[in-house]
């Protein structure tokens, strides 16, 4: 999580508190969308973060697939 969503949680968790505390409902449901924001923002950076790599693995991959193939041609099979 980035530091900018771990302060919108923190933020968030406060807000919930003290609306729990001074029975303001608002400021609870405002707390808990702070929350939820945060962590769909957290949870999108790991899709993106696992999309990268995935994407890195697959372009490395291909690489070697194309080494490979090139050294069949060139007579130097890789091993």
């Amino acid at each position: 999580m980035g530091f900018g969503d771990e302060v919108k949680e923190t933020v968030g968790k406060a807000k919930e508190g003290l609306g729990d505390a001074f029975d303001n409902e608002d400021l609870r449901r405002d707390g808990q969308q702070d929350r939820i924001e945060a962590n769909v923002n957290d949870m999108a950076d790991d899709v993106k973060d696992a999309a990268d790599r995935k994407h890195a693995d697959a372009k490395g991959g291909f690489a070697d697939a194309v080494e490979d193939v090139k050294d069949k041609f060139d007579g130097n099979p890789r091993t």
